[in-house]
């Protein structure tokens, strides 16, 4: 009797096996004849114990080549093992999704009654980045997306396949992934005479339902699962999202900070998640508080007034600074106080430099310029900073080798970001990069000890 197997990619930042991937597993295994569990990063022994009972083989080591080096790793042990001469399909899925929200026998169901197509997934994508360097290919680019898909023996078992897989390395860039694996497979098994095929399609959308909240909600009841990175999932009002989990088989719901909780079995509560939404809108349009450049514009029935958002603003001119002291003589801020500042650069290679003398507290400092940069030589400590980096070119913060920093926070979601710390000593920080690396490959940000 010919079997099918399922290799599993996970990867988990904190090193966990979170009750999500555990329910994952359970109903991955009503639907094959085993899962390969392969993770990105090492878990100790508490944590193995929970996949003993859910895996035929689990390994958990950092390799840096993403879920399709897992694939490769699961499917290399399927082959080098003996599993493959009797498996007639293989699931490939991965951690990247909360889900199913439905009974995976449905997709089986499903592919059997479409002839069994040798590669088949939960969706066709026609979005992505850009796939070629031809100026026609844009944006657009139709393929299985990979966080889960079936092959058949058809091709797993031929050499375009295993060579495709045996190559796998670390790219620098998750764009890089995406356009020579994701992409990269569709493209592979297209030129081989294969078709492509899936549970749904995105075709007649305009946006990624994949990662745009709007186009989600039309996709829930058609597909198994809801992306993490959808803006819905990363958003603060999780009752929208909640709504689907709550009817879905999955067993948890999103509290306010996004981590997930056991869901209530009361038929009501999904009703309340959608009324709450609702209410969250609407409060929403009546009163609205936006930062919007140097101004604090809040709107109140759509009537909107400004107001100044900052203690401190360098603009217009170039090359200005703000020197930071904390000396009864000397204090060049016109506010006479170094705590609960906001200040705001809002023109070109300007600075700000915090000295060696400032007790510099509970304060913020937001960039919307080029080319500026602040520097922080002060002995005492600094406490509740902020930084926003919102411009790209050249931005910079560095921290000498005398400060003290407690409880600093960065944020930019821009490129070409310099955070060099030499050696100062920084407890509590977190730092929020979103694009922290370009398509060459240059750090956007780093961090110097």
């Amino acid at each position: 009797m010919s079997k099918r197997y399922c290799v599993f990619a996970g990867y988990n930042k904190e090193n966990k096996i979170g009750d999500e991937v555990i329910f994952y597993l359970k109903e991955l295994n009503k639907i094959t004849d085993g899962v390969v569990f392969i993770m990105d990063n090492p878990i100790d022994e508490t944590e193995e114990k929970k996949l003993n009972a859910l895996t035929i083989y689990h390994k958990c080591e950092k390799h840096n080549e993403y879920d399709f080096g897992s694939y490769k790793k699961g499917f290399f042990y399927l082959k080098e093992n003996g599993f493959l001469d009797d498996t007639s399909e293989i699931v490939f899925a991965n951690d990247s999704c909360y889900g199913p929200l439905k009974p995976l026998n449905l997709f089986i169901e499903k592919w059997e009654k479409e002839n069994k197509p040798d590669f088949y997934g939960i969706t066709i994508n026609n979005f992505g980045p850009k796939y070629s360097s031809m100026p026609i290919v844009e944006y657009k680019y139709t393929h299985i997306q990979s966080y889960f898909f079936l092959i058949t023996k058809n091709i797993f078992e031929k050499d375009f396949f295993q060579n495709f897989l045996g190559n796998v390395h670390h790219y620098g860039t998750m764009i890089s992934v995406v356009k020579n694996y994701e992409m990269g497979l569709s493209d592979l098994i297209i030129k081989n005479g294969f078709d492509l095929k899936a549970y749904f399609d995105f075709k007649d959308f305009d946006k990624n339902p994949s990662a745009e909240g709007i186009p989600m909600y039309q996709t829930i009841d058609k597909g198994f699962f809801i992306k993490k990175k959808n803006e819905l999932v990363k958003g603060k009002d999780k009752n929208l999202v909640n709504y689907y989990l709550q009817k879905s088989i999955f067993p948890y719901i999103m509290n306010k900070k996004g981590v997930l909780v056991k869901k209530s079995n009361n038929g009501l509560v999904a009703p309340l998640f959608i009324i709450k939404h609702l209410l969250s809108i609407a409060l929403k349009n009546i009163f609205k508080i936006k930062n919007i450049g140097c101004a604090k514009v809040i709107s109140i029935f759509g009537i909107s007034f400004k107001f100044k958002r900052y203690n401190y603003k360098i603009s217009n001119k170039c090359a200005n600074s703000i020197k930071i002291i904390d000396n009864k003589d000397k204090i060049t801020l016109k506010e006479k106080r170094l705590e609960g500042l906001e200040i705001v650069i809002n023109g070109k290679r300007n600075s700000i430099l915090i000295d060696k003398s400032a007790k510099f507290k509970n304060s913020k400092i937001e960039i919307l310029a080029d080319n500026c940069f602040i520097e922080i030589n002060s002995k005492n400590e600094i406490s509740n900073f902020n930084v926003k980096l919102k411009k790209a070119n050249y931005q910079s913060l560095i921290v000498d080798k005398n400060a003290q920093i407690s409880n600093l926070d960065i944020v930019s979601d821009k490129e070409d970001v310099l955070i060099e710390i030499k050696d100062g000593k920084i407890s509590n920080n977190s730092a929020k990069i979103e694009k922290y690396i370009d398509e060459e490959n240059r750090p956007r940000m780093a961090i110097f000890n």
